[in-house]
């Protein structure tokens, strides 16, 4: 046998007084294995839940979640294994008044309070703080902590501790039942004062503004304009919001300050010209018009061109910025019985609503019966020459209603009506010619029977 074809001889492990066969020795190693893991894993676990930094970052992350019970339980944890962790104990106060569980808030406050580490630290007063807004006594909150911030304005935890003893004052306060707006407007602007937090800041800024809507209307309700021109100025700093400027114009409008409204309506049409167009339009009207009454022509003008300039940059409709009114409409006609033929005469009265003088103005009248137009009448009833007035100048000039007829050129046939039935169509329209934009504003029904035309139903608005 050479010595090549000899069996290997496996190698043997000595361990103590005994030797260890290859299967045993891989099976030691896997155990061996096994377990360092397991003592590694235990220690990452140990660590992970007995280690303050981790638990507080834990607990803050389940608080901004909304998982207060949660959180409770981590900073419970936090402090059963750190007694003395300040903001151990604070956190879980604030998770505790989270809860409304007052009594143990209260508990873990003072606990954080008598924790001091160093002479300028302000952590027994933030603390004692909280002590007093778990009992709802913000003043003595309010005192605790302004006193302490005018000896250490840097110091961030105390300006946090600011922000929030006046955003929970003023959250409350807009809670109550019976609500003082201008309390809780001051106490948000005190709160946005220590804000450093964007998020946060946001909110804050949010429930102001709709603190101050609220305010304003009532405002507004007792007549109080200055006190809600001034609210709603503050407002602005903080959302510039169109309505909020339409709302100051209408308020200087309601107090006769009509420059104040032309003012703030010029401000509101720069940031949105679509809404406000025709506002500012009849602002501009009005306020011409009481020139133009006060016999100051040339200083109306501006006001008269600026108006037209807008209508037609924001393509105000002519029908809003000269709105027209049918306030009747009547049939009269005689009928001939033997031949069927009748003559139909429509009166109509109009009045012109808008502030200025109205310098074009067409009525139609269509006769129709069935689907069928029989017969239409056109009039012009306003021209530059003849304006229509407006009415706010009916006290001193002729007034702004008009009485019309329209009549067709040929006389109509009873025989041409579908069941005897006519329904008259009253229109009008800005401007002439075939692109003429006629806008229908009144319907009337008639029926006829032997010798008669008489009316079914009164003239109805469109």
């Amino acid at each position: 046998m050479s010595k090549y074809s000899r069996r290997r001889r496996p190698r043997q492990i000595f361990l103590g007084n005994f030797y260890l066969n290859p299967s045993v020795q891989y099976l030691t190693t896997v155990i061996s294995a096994i377990a360092l893991a397991g003592f590694v894993f235990s220690g990452f676990l140990l660590f992970r839940f007995t280690d303050e930094e981790d638990l507080i970052n834990r607990g803050k992350t389940q608080l901004m979640e909304g998982k207060v019970a949660w959180a409770a339980k981590t900073f419970q944890t936090l402090v059963s294994h750190h007694r003395d962790s300040y903001e151990g104990h604070l956190l879980l106060g604030q998770a505790y008044l989270q809860l409304d569980e007052r009594r143990k808030a209260e508990q873990e406050f003072e606990i954080a309070a008598s924790l001091k580490r160093r002479d300028k630290d302000a952590a027994p007063e933030i603390a004692m703080s909280k002590v007093a807004m778990a009992q709802s006594d913000f003043l003595r909150a309010e005192t605790i902590l302004v006193k302490a911030w005018r000896k250490s304005r840097k110091d961030v935890a105390l300006k946090q501790a600011l922000f929030e003893l006046y955003e929970h004052w003023g959250n409350t306060l807009y809670d109550a039942e019976v609500k003082d707006y201008a309390q809780i407007v001051q106490k948000y602007q005190s709160a946005l004062y220590y804000a450093s937090d964007y998020q946060a800041q946001q909110v804050i800024e949010q429930r102001m503004v709709e603190c101050i809507e609220a305010y304003t209307e009532r405002l507004i309700a007792l007549r109080e304009y200055d006190t809600a021109i001034q609210q709603l100025k503050v407002s602005l700093r903080y959302k510039y919001l169109p309505d909020t400027l339409i709302q100051i114009a209408e308020t200087y409008n309601r107090m006769n300050r009509l420059d104040d409204s032309i003012t703030w309506f010029r401000k509101a049409f720069d940031v949105s010209p679509d809404v406000v167009g025709l506002r500012l339009i009849n602002a501009l009207l009005e306020k011409g018009q009481q020139l133009e009454k006060a016999k100051k022509p040339d200083e109306a003008k501006p006001y008269f061109d600026e108006a037209d300039k807008i209508s037609q940059n924001a393509k105000v409709a002519l029908d809003m910025l000269y709105p027209v009114t049918i306030s009747s409409v009547k049939i009269n006609n005689d009928l001939d019985d033997v031949t069927g033929e009748f003559d139909p005469v429509i009166t109509v009265n109009l009045s012109n609503d808008s502030t200025r003088d109205l310098n074009f103005l067409a009525v139609k009248a269509e006769f129709v019966s069935g689907n069928s137009v029989i017969a239409s009448v056109t009039s012009r009833v306003a021209t530059p020459d003849k304006p229509l007035p407006s009415k706010i100048l009916k006290t001193w000039r002729p007034v702004n209603r008009l009485s019309v007829e329209l009549k067709p050129d040929s006389k109509l046939s009873v025989h041409a009506l579908k069941e005897g039935k006519l329904t008259v169509k009253i229109s009008i329209a800005y401007q002439d010619g075939d692109d003429a934009v006629w806008k229908l504003k009144s319907i009337q029904e008639a029926s006829i029977s032997t010798g008669t035309l008489r009316p079914v139903l009164e003239a109805k608005p469109v």
